[in-house]
C-alpha cells in the first residue's frame, strides 16, 4: 500500500515517533488505519502502519491492525478527508501550517474554505500563503457561497472497519461494486457485501437471458418449474439435489418440486431436498403427497452460531437434508448422512446470492446420490452452487431458476469453472472420503 500524495503534514520527529511506536508495542494500533478502497492507498495512519510493521519485523507480537477501507467520490474528497482527520492531531508552526494551506490552494481549495479546514480566518489564510508564495491555481477554484467556482463540503465516506487483509480486500470489493450506491456513513462488512451481491443480481436481471442455455455437460433454463422442464422425458434424471425456498412463501414449492422429481427420476433413485427448520413436517408431508418415497434425514453442520430461535430458546447448528426416492430406494453405496462444512459453513467468499451455500456441502450431496456421468438436477439454482458441485464431480447438470439474475449468475460461474477458474479445483474433502463413520 501507499499514500505519499495524501501525506500533507509533516513527518514525526524521532521522539514523536519513538514514542508512537513504543505505545503500540504495548497497546497495538487502537486508531485505524484508512485504506482507499479504490486504489489501495493509505489516506491515514502512515506512522502507525510503519511503527507496527517495525514491531512485527522485530518479532514483537503486536496484534493485527485495525483498518478502515473508505469509498471516495474523488481526489477532492480524499483531501478534504486527510485535512480532517489530520490537522488537529498535530501542532504545526506556522511555516508548516503555511505549506498545508499552499497545498489546499493549488487543488483549487477557496481560501475560505481553506481556512474553516485548518482552523483560522481566510485573511490568514492569505498571509500564510505569502510566506511560501501564492501556488498555481487550477482552472476551476470551487470558491464558498457558491457562485461561478461552487464550493463542495466533504461529505462523510462510505467506509468499512476490518483487521485482516483478507477482509480489506472482500470490503474494497464491496465498496467498488456499490460505487455512487453506497451509503454515506460507516458499514458492517458484511451487510455491506450483501448490498453488493443485491445490486450484482439487479444488474443481471436485466441481462438478455434466453430460456435456454446449453453447453457442454450443462444445461440451464429460466422459469417456472412446473412449466420449465415440461419437456423432459420421464426417468430420465438420476439424482435430484436442490436447496428450495425455507420461507412461507415458498412452502408449496415443496410439493411441485416432489412432482417433477416423482416424474423425470429414475426409479428408486435419490432426491436430496434441503430444507429449513420452520414447518419441517408441512413440507416432509408435501414431499410425500407428491409422489416421493421418504428414505433418511441428513444434516449438514454449521461450525459456530448460524441461526438463533428466540421464541425456542434454539441456536441452530444445522442445516436439514430429506432423502426421498421416486418409489421404492435401490442402494447403490453406502451414503453418510452428514456433512461437517469447513470454517463457520457460511457463504463462499464472492457471495452471490441470499440463501447461497458453500460448495463443500453440496458436493457431499451430489456424490451421494450419483454416480460420475450421471445428470443432476437442481430446480432452484440459486447462485448456481450445486451447479458447480455437479461439473466438478463430473456429472452432467441441469438447472434452472424463475429469476433469470440466478440463471445468468450461474452461467457466469459454470464459465469460469469451465476455463479453468471455478471453485472445483480446491474442494474439500467429503465424509466419504476421509473415513467419516
Amino acid at each position: 500500500m501507499t499514500g505519499e500524495r495524501w501525506q500533507l503534514l509533516p513527518p514525526l520527529d524521532d521522539d514523536e515517533y519513538a514514542t508512537l511506536k513504543a505505545d503500540i508495542a504495548e497497546h497495538g494500533v487502537l486508531v485505524p488505519v484508512v485504506i482507499d478502497a479504490e486504489t489501495g492507498d493509505v489516506l491515514d495512519g502512515h506512522h502507525r502502519l510503519r511503527a507496527w510493521q517495525e514491531l512485527r519485523a522485530g518479532g514483537v507480537k503486536v496484534p493485527n491492525y485495525v483498518r478502515e477501507v473508505r469509498r471516495f467520490a474523488d481526489d477532492d474528497e480524499r483531501l478534504g478527508f486527510v485535512v480532517a482527520a489530520n490537522l488537529f492531531r498535530r501542532h504545526l508552526t506556522r511555516s508548516q501550517r503555511a505549506e498545508v494551506v499552499a497545498r489546499l490552494r493549488a487543488e483549487g481549495w477557496s481560501l475560505r474554505r481553506i481556512g474553516e479546514a485548518v482552523g483560522v480566518h481566510h485573511d490568514t489564510v492569505r498571509e500564510d500563503l505569502s510566506i511560501v508564495g501564492n501556488p498555481t491555481i487550477p482552472e476551476r477554484v470551487e470558491r464558498k457561497g457558491g457562485g461561478t467556482y461552487p464550493a463542495r463540503r466533504p461529505r462523510r465516506a462510505p467506509s468499512i472497519v476490518v483487521e485482516t487483509d483478507r477482509d480489506e480486500r472482500r470490503a474494497a470489493a464491496a465498496l467498488k461494486t456499490l460505487g455512487e450506491s453506497a451509503p454515506a456513513k460507516l458499514l458492517g462488512l458484511i451487510k455491506a457485501e450483501e448490498r453488493a451481491r443485491d445490486l450484482r443480481l439487479a444488474e443481471r436481471r436485466q441481462a438478455q437471458v434466453p430460456e435456454r442455455v446449453t453447453a457442454d455437460g450443462f444445461e440451464l433454463r429460466c422459469g417456472d418449474l412446473r412449466e420449465a422442464w415440461a419437456d423432459i422425458p420421464d426417468g430420465s434424471v438420476d439424482a435430484i439435489v436442490t436447496d428450495p425456498p425455507y420461507n412461507d412463501e415458498g412452502l408449496s414449492l415443496y410439493g411441485d418440486l416432489a412432482r417433477l422429481a416423482a416424474r423425470v427420476l429414475k426409479p428408486g433413485r435419490l432426491a436430496a431436498v434441503y430444507a429449513g427448520h420452520g414447518r419441517l413436517d408441512e413440507r416432509m408431508a408435501l414431499l410425500a403427497e407428491g409422489g416421493l418415497s421418504y428414505v433418511w434425514h441428513g444434516v449438514n453442520v454449521l461450525p459456530g452460531q448460524h441461526s438463533r430461535i428466540t421464541r425456542l430458546m434454539v441456536y441452530g447448528r444445522h442445516r436439514c437434508v430429506l432423502l426421498y426416492s421416486a418409489g421404492r430406494f435401490t442402494p447403490r453405496k453406502w451414503i453418510y448422512d452428514s456433512y461437517v462444512a469447513e470454517g463457520r459453513g457460511g457463504p463462499e467468499s464472492r457471495p452471490l446470492h441470499p440463501w447461497q451455500q458453500v460448495v463443500g456441502t453440496m458436493r457431499h450431496w451430489v456424490l451421494m446420490a450419483s454416480e460420475p456421468g450421471e445428470t443432476v438436477l437442481d430446480p432452484f439454482l440459486g447462485s448456481g452452487t450445486c451447479a458447480v458441485a455437479a461439473l466438478s464431480e463430473g456429472r452432467r447438470f441441469l438447472g434452472g431458476d424463475n429469476d433469470p439474475g440466478c440463471v445468468e449468475t450461474t452461467r457466469q460461474r459454470l464459465e469460469e469453472l469451465l476455463a479453468g477458474e471455478g471453485a472445483g479445483a480446491s474442494l474439500p474433502p467429503t465424509s466419504e472420503e476421509v473415513g467419516a463413520t
